[in-house]
């Protein structure tokens, strides 16, 4: 009799658990889909500019890539849907960063409807804290632009993270140029701060987006 008792039980705790698990599931802020910019913008158009001759390219990969951004970007779904080789980046400064004042966004540089008028496009990552800690103050306080490259992505296999490797080029405005190279020093133009702190005009093109 204990085992006919026994038995019920186990059937009907059985019959709640799948009606249960039947149930829709609501869907929790962080699981809603994410809409991502579009095509990035190849370094090539990058025309040059003789206000920022160039300094130095600096190889490295971009941290962080396995985090979200705080609008809830999967930084991995970005790299695996549209970041390639030769794809344009941006190089912003973070000052109010909680863990590093110097800390530096990599920020793709994505495509509009206009050719010739790029945007920023969402975050990647940062650039290592050693290499922040030597490039931000001159981009504080001497106006130094960093732009880049995406060199190639690794990983991406089974249960492997994608990862980036990069070229960082750094330009210095002509102001600070003058005396130190030569006036025929000088490579890709950067995308320039503008005179208001949320903003950035982006390389060639005279077009002002609003950095988020």
């Amino acid at each position: 009799m204990e085992a006919v008792f026994l038995l019920l039980f186990a059937l009907v705790f059985y019959i709640i658990y799948r009606a249960l698990k039947s149930e829709p599931e609501s869907t929790p802020a962080s699981k809603v889909e994410v809409s991502y910019h579009g095509k990035s913008y190849p370094f090539s158009e990058i025309k040059d500019d003789p206000n920022f001759p160039h300094v130095r390219s600096i190889h490295t990969k971009i941290r962080g890539v396995t985090y979200s951004n705080p609008d809830g970007a999967n930084r991995q779904k970005i790299i695996k849907q549209w970041c390639r080789e030769g794809d344009a980046l941006y190089f912003a400064r973070e000052p109010k960063n909680p863990v590093d004042p110097n800390a530096i966004q990599v920020r793709r540089v994505v495509c509009s409807d206009d050719a010739d008028h790029p945007r920023l496009g969402e975050q990647l990552g940062y650039l290592s804290r050693e290499l922040a800690e030597e490039l931000a103050p001159n981009m504080d306080k001497r106006g130094f632009v960093l732009m880049g490259r995406i060199m190639n992505v690794t990983g991406g296999g089974y249960a492997e993270s994608y990862g980036v490797n990069i070229q960082v080029e750094e330009y210095m405005p002509v102001r600070e140029a003058e005396g130190a190279l030569p006036a025929t020093h000088h490579r890709k133009k950067p995308a320039s701060h503008s005179k208001r702190k949320e903003e950035v005009t982006l390389p060639a093109t005279g077009s002002t987006t609003t950095l988020s």
